[in-house]
């Protein structure tokens, strides 16, 4: 269900990202600050309580997920486990004492895991199998067709910002997919435009899908979302209507070169609040 493009890799519309979620267990994984900006006295900080989960619904707890690989990123630039957290059946939950003045940013990796599809029988049935290309290689029928090994590489973030924003956390990774964001995250009001890009391996990427929701599908018919395309630059520009906490979601399929799987998939999440006019 992945659309093809003209770029010499293939994205994947966070949409039809559902399709593969089903099969390879990949949820949406997003991370939910009680604040996402904070207005402190000079030397004084305040708690925040984050929420974690692994869900179609946007922002409803389905599975919690374990929290060892999330990092705090400081605006001074100090970096750090979250330290202690709570996994529970439905969401996980952790809680950060934020003092300087900056923008934070929060990011967890999904440890690596490789999904395996095939076709066999004489309906040429589509099955699947969580392993890589050896192991799938030990398990697969004899008259296994078409078979093709995903490596999934999964992150999300969020921001917040203490006081005054600073840009120091936003500086986008030079290997891999990565979010440049044009717009600062505290910056971002209904009615007003908004602009961010897409890079691979520090560069833009055209073509790539994404897909931008606001939260609260559960409670709506229809999830409201934007689709949007990145132009020449991998940039792409949007305007939100309605106030309150978003989910970003993009996603990115290239070939690689291992002896573990044929493709790569890198997928990105990321919440962020739009405020009010």
């Amino acid at each position: 269900m992945f659309k093809g493009i003209r770029h010499p890799v293939k994205s994947c519309l966070l949409g039809g990202l559902l399709a593969i979620s089903s099969m390879a267990q990949a949820h949406p994984l997003w991370v939910l600050p009680s604040e996402f900006s904070l207005s402190t006295e000079e030397g004084q900080g305040q708690w925040v309580s984050f929420d974690v989960s692994a869900s179609h619904t946007v922002f409803a707890y389905d599975k919690g997920v374990p929290l060892d690989s999330f990092k705090l990123y400081a605006p001074d630039g100090d970096r750090q486990p979250l330290g202690s957290y709570f996994k529970g059946h439905r969401r996980s939950v952790f809680e950060l004492y934020l003092d300087q003045n900056g923008t934070y940013k929060i990011e967890g990796q999904r440890p690596a895991f490789y999904f395996t599809s095939y076709k066999s029988g004489k309906r040429d049935t589509p099955k699947r199998m969580m392993a890589n290309k050896q192991e799938a290689k030990q398990r697969l029928p004899k008259n296994a067709r078409d078979v093709s090994t995903l490596l999934i590489d999964l992150s999300t973030r969020t921001y917040v910002t203490n006081n005054t924003p600073s840009d120091s956390v936003l500086t986008p990774a030079a290997k891999g997919l990565d979010l440049n964001l044009l717009t600062h995250p505290s910056d971002i009001v209904v009615g007003e435009p908004v602009e961010l890009a897409l890079l691979l391996d520090g560069k833009p990427v055209s073509d790539v899908e994404v897909e931008i929701t606001p939260g609260g599908t559960r409670y709506r018919s229809e999830r409201g979302a934007l689709q949007l395309n990145t132009d020449q630059q991998g940039a792409i520009r949007f305007t939100p209507e309605q106030a309150g906490p978003w989910l970003l979601g993009a996603s990115l399929k290239s070939p690689v070169d291992s002896p573990l799987a044929d493709y790569k998939m890198s997928i990105r999440y990321m919440s962020f609040e739009v405020l009010p006019e």
